[in-house]
């Protein structure tokens, strides 16, 4: 891989007071990276699990950990801290929702940098949340397998939108990108959603298109912890959906709502996933070295010249 830059957008990191809802935003975008997830369900009940990393295959560069679940604590600090394979992890809240009908106070969302717990694919045990205010977790892992042709953009959204109408956020999603400049190449969606249950969902449109309906999300499409204390469904999903029929060249706007709400549900984290080069705020070449080296420079003339201005 050539070039990898990272620009931060916005985060949920901080949280004050808890009643000002902090709904799926955008948080950053990673270009020309590969990526990898995995999670894990049936935390309920549990407080733990395992995650089955598979599909890294070099550095890895950054990975975050997420993990929701109702709670009846206004400490955004609740359920923050977990072991990951007997490492401390402290997360940071990305939001308030709804409890999604668990006659819950609500519910709360958190994001870790674990970069320096996941070297690459295997098992990743997650224990120490707190059993009944816990639904699920991912991991999203973005490395470098050394072959810049299989390269993607990543833009990421995370916090947590319930879909309900509730005193936190409106009702169903509303998650939007634009600027995209997009030549060809695939292009897809990567949605982690919180309690997925055995029951119909409603309608999930990309630019008012039906995308997916009927039963998405039922708690099944990642393992479950065993010995959950709720047994029609693991209460976390990560779905990906192929959006490449949505994709014409030139600049492209996608976004993403949900109607026909009947299972109550979170929306924690989705990656946008386009062929390298598309995404919005392309970083700019790297100067070089000696351009660097000047520019250094410059600002320490800067520096000396104020200095001598305040003698």
């Amino acid at each position: 891989m050539m070039r990898r830059v990272l620009v931060l957008l916005a985060t949920g990191s901080f949280f004050a007071p808890y009643a000002q809802a902090n709904v799926i935003s955008l948080f950053e975008t990673r270009f020309d990276t590969d990526f990898a997830y995995a999670g894990v369900g049936g935390l309920r009940g549990t407080g733990s699990g395992t995650i089955q990393l598979t599909g890294v295959s070099g550095t890895v560069q950054q990975a975050y950990l997420y993990w929701h679940g109702p709670t009846d604590s206004n400490d955004p600090a609740h359920n923050a801290s977990l072991l990951l394979n007997g490492a401390p992890v402290v997360g940071s809240n990305i939001g308030f929702s709804d409890d999604n009908f668990w006659s819950r106070s609500n519910s709360q969302a958190y994001r870790a940098d674990v970069t320096g717990l996941v070297a690459g694919n295997g098992n990743y045990s997650i224990s120490g949340l707190i059993p009944n205010d816990s639904n699920g977790a991912s991991l999203v892992v973005f490395f470098d397998d050394g072959d810049n042709t299989n390269n993607v953009d990543i833009v990421t959204f995370d916090g947590n939108d319930a879909n309900f109408a509730n005193s936190f956020d409106p009702l169903g999603w509303n998650i939007s990108l634009s600027g995209i400049n997009y030549t060809s190449g695939s292009a897809s969606l990567v949605l982690g959603v919180s309690d997925g249950q055995s029951f119909t969902d409603g309608s999930f449109l990309l630019n008012g298109t039906t995308l997916l309906s009927g039963n998405v999300f039922e708690g099944t499409s990642v393992p479950q912890t065993p010995g959950s204390s709720v047994t029609n469904g693991g209460l976390w999903d990560i779905l990906a959906v192929d959006i490449t029929a949505f994709m014409t060249p030139g600049p492209v706007t996608l976004t993403l709502t949900h109607q026909g709400v009947l299972d109550a549900l979170s929306a924690i984290h989705v990656s946008v996933v386009l062929p390298a080069g598309s995404a919005p705020d392309q970083p700019g070449p790297l100067p070089e070295p000696a351009t660097l080296a000047l520019f250094g420079l410059g600002l320490a003339g800067l520096g000396f010249g104020r200095r001598r201005m305040h003698v």
